[in-house]
C-alpha cells in the first residue's frame, strides 16, 4: 500500500469539503452551465475576436455602462425571481444600425450578456446581503434565463439591423463610412463650392 488509509480518508474529507463550498456547488448545477457559464464562454470568445475591430470603443463602453446602470436601477424581485429591464435588446441593434461597420454586430451578443449578467449578479448579492453563496440564482433558469436569452435576441436583432443599415447606407440614407462609400462629397457639390 502506497498511502496510509487515514491519508485517503483525510483527502476524501477535504474533497467533500471543497465540493460543499459555494462556488463548486454552484458550478455543479447543469442549469447554471446553460444559463451563465455557456453564454459567459461565448462572450469571452466574441470579445477576444471582435473588440479590436470596433472603431468607436468609447461609445460602445459608454452604452455598456448605461445598459448595466439601467439594469441595476430598474430591477425588482417578483414571485418568479429577479426581473431586469434589459436595455441591451434596444441599445445594441440600434448601434449596429447606426454605426454600420464601425461596430461589429456579433459583439452585441457579448455586450448584451455583460449588460444582463452584472445587474443579475448585483441583484442576487443584494438579496442575499452578500453572504456566502449569494450568486446561486444567477443563470439558474438554464436556457430560459435572461442571461441566456437576452444576448441571443440582441445578437439576432443586431445582425438584422446591421444588414438594414448597410442597405440604407448604399442608397444614401446615411452619411458615414461604409465599405462602398467614403466621407468625400460628391463632385456636383464640390463644383458649386
Amino acid at each position: 500500500m502506497l498511502v496510509h488509509p487515514t491519508v485517503w480518508s483525510w483527502l476524501h474529507l477535504e474533497w467533500l469539503w471543497f465540493l460543499a463550498t459555494p462556488l463548486p456547488n454552484y458550478l455543479s448545477n447543469i442549469t447554471v452551465w446553460e444559463g451563465a457559464v455557456l453564454p459567459g464562454t461565448v462572450t469571452t470568445a466574441l470579445i477576444l475576436k471582435y473588440w479590436r475591430q470596433a472603431k468607436d470603443k468609447q461609445i460602445v463602453t459608454g452604452f455598456t455602462l448605461f445598459a448595466v446602470t439601467v439594469g441595476i436601477h430598474t430591477q425588482y424581485w417578483g414571485s418568479t425571481g429577479l426581473h431586469i429591464f434589459t436595455g441591451s435588446i434596444i441599445i445594441w441593434p440600434t448601434l449596429a444600425f447606426l454605426l454600420g461597420n464601425r461596430f461589429p454586430w456579433p459583439l452585441a451578443y457579448a455586450l448584451a450578456f455583460i449588460g444582463t449578467v452584472l445587474p443579475d449578479l448585483y441583484g442576487a448579492g443584494a438579496a442575499a446581503q452578500w453572504t456566502s453563496g449569494w450568486f446561486y440564482g444567477v443563470g439558474g433558469a438554464g436556457f430560459q434565463d435572461g442571461d441566456f436569452v437576452t444576448p441571443l435576441l440582441a445578437g439576432f436583432a443586431s445582425g438584422i439591423t446591421h444588414v438594414i443599415g448597410e442597405a440604407a447606407r448604399k442608397r444614401g440614407y446615411f452619411l458615414g463610412v461604409s465599405h462602398t462609400h467614403s466621407m468625400e462629397l460628391p463632385e456636383s457639390v464640390t463644383e458649386k463650392i
